[in-house]
């Protein structure tokens, strides 16, 4: 039986699992395009594809990065250090299922609510993007899945401005709500980015448009989480370049369009036809980079009140505090997936079901050692990232994408529509992380 396993794994390269797992990510880079065609033509709103789309990839996933860690196994290129990221999600794992078991309510842990469809059986199928991702070595399907994806952005985007039958109303577009629309977006903004330091000429120039276009839509979206998050990446990815002392031009030029852009918008009251909902962009950005100094101030003054701190950041520190509160309640496992909805459902001001914070929202669902094992994993797929991306503008690109999507999530919600966006770049990021061995 063994032989027959062995000759099975023997039988299958590396080159293929790496083919299947890039028609899976880029079956559902492409989903976006088929969901506004189903909503604008069909008018159906049922995220069929989405939905289903979450099951098969996740499923099929997991399928093939058990197939690659087969043939690891086989060829004696199994170690605790190369493998310790998968270790630790199989901890989180194993944290969340008994943390679900154990909830007041184990159906909506393990199965989630009708609205986010993120119970644990999700979690798992996101795993399932990660671990896909991660057996992609080749850059060049980095690159496809990138394309990819700003194809779909920009074809979703620029369509609802000239299709009057298309609500696209505060910028939602084909999603629940525009702060969902802003991950999306902001995704594909950092792709464009790198892209456009990558290439030159044409495709450059091709870059630098969509790069300027998707950052006026998110300027438009006004979800300041995003924004934010992408000033502090392109600040980090500038100050990475002049210390590694490579393309700190191209990085300087990066940072210098996007401040170029937020100042003409928000100072001039840039709008772009009837579709727009905005009466002026005049005063966007500022506006929001003023209430951030407004809340920090709040915070750090000694004077304030605990109901005006807890107002602070649009309602967000309500949020955090009753978060932070029911984990200090059940600070070993929490109370499984989902179990704030009861919590916010009996305070006023939380109109939410979520923290809006991802630490807090490990806390509250898993407890704190749960939460501490995703710090614990993402500083160690960040640490390792920044020894392995080097001069490489792909690298990077899948770096700070990383990076700046775990940074929004200290402001935002997970869903599934996006959530897998991030999985998928952790994913390649593990990948890269170790890719120094040859594989046949």
């Amino acid at each position: 039986m063994k032989k027959y396993f062995n000759d099975f794994l023997s039988s299958i390269k590396y080159e293929y699992l790496e083919k299947i797992s890039l028609l899976l990510l880029s079956f559902w880079a492409i989903i976006p395009i088929v969901e506004y065609y189903v909503k604008n033509n069909l008018y159906r709103f049922g995220d069929l594809y989405w939905t289903n789309g979450i099951y098969l990839i996740g499923i099929m996933g997991i399928i093939i990065y058990l197939i690659y860690l087969g043939k690891q196994i086989k060829d004696d290129n199994v170690t605790f250090k190369k493998y310790l990221p998968e270790l630790l999600i199989i901890v989180l794992l194993i944290i969340s299922v008994i943390a679900s078991i154990c909830s007041d309510d184990p159906h909506l842990s393990f199965y989630g609510e009708h609205y986010r469809k993120e119970g644990l059986i999700v979690y798992i199928m996101y795993i399932g993007f990660m671990l896909t991702a991660s057996t992609i070595k080749n850059k060049k399907y980095f690159k496809i899945i990138a394309r990819i994806i700003i194809f779909s952005t920009l074809v979703i985007t620029i369509l609802p401005l000239f299709n009057k039958g298309f609500s696209f109303t505060n910028y939602t577009n084909i999603f629940y709500n525009r702060n969902h629309y802003g991950y999306y977006l902001m995704i594909s903004l950092m792709l464009a980015i790198f892209m456009f330091v990558d290439n030159n000429g044409f495709r450059r120039f091709f870059y630098s448009i969509a790069y300027i276009f998707l950052l006026y839509i998110l300027i438009l979206n006004d979800t300041f989480g995003c924004y934010l998050a992408m000033v502090i990446s392109l600040l980090f990815f500038v100050v990475y370049s002049f210390i590694k002392k490579n393309k700190r031009i191209i990085a300087s030029t990066t940072i210098i369009i996007f401040a170029l852009v937020s100042f003409f918008v928000s100072y001039y009251g840039i709008k772009w036809g009837e579709r727009v909902d905005f009466t002026s962009t005049k005063g966007i950005i500022w506006n929001n980079i003023s209430g951030l100094f407004r809340d920090t101030k709040t915070i750090l003054d000694d004077e304030s009140t605990e109901d005006e701190i807890a107002q602070v950041g649009s309602l967000r520190g309500v949020l955090w505090k009753e978060a932070i509160n029911y984990t200090l309640d059940h600070p070993l496992l929490g109370g499984g997936m989902e179990c704030l909805n009861t919590v916010y459902a009996k305070c006023e001001l939380c109109n939410s079901d979520r923290p809006h914070n991802a630490i807090l929202q490990f806390s509250s669902f898993i407890g704190i050692p749960g939460a501490i094992v995703y710090i614990i994993f993402i500083v160690l797929v960040a640490l390792q990232g920044l020894k392995k991306i080097k001069s490489d503008s792909i690298y990077m690109m899948v770096y700070f994408t990383a990076m700046c999507y775990f940074i929004s999530s200290m402001f935002g919600n997970s869903m599934f529509y996006t959530s897998p966006y991030f999985m998928i770049f952790l994913g390649l990021l593990i990948g890269i992380n170790r890719r120094k061995e040859k594989e046949t």
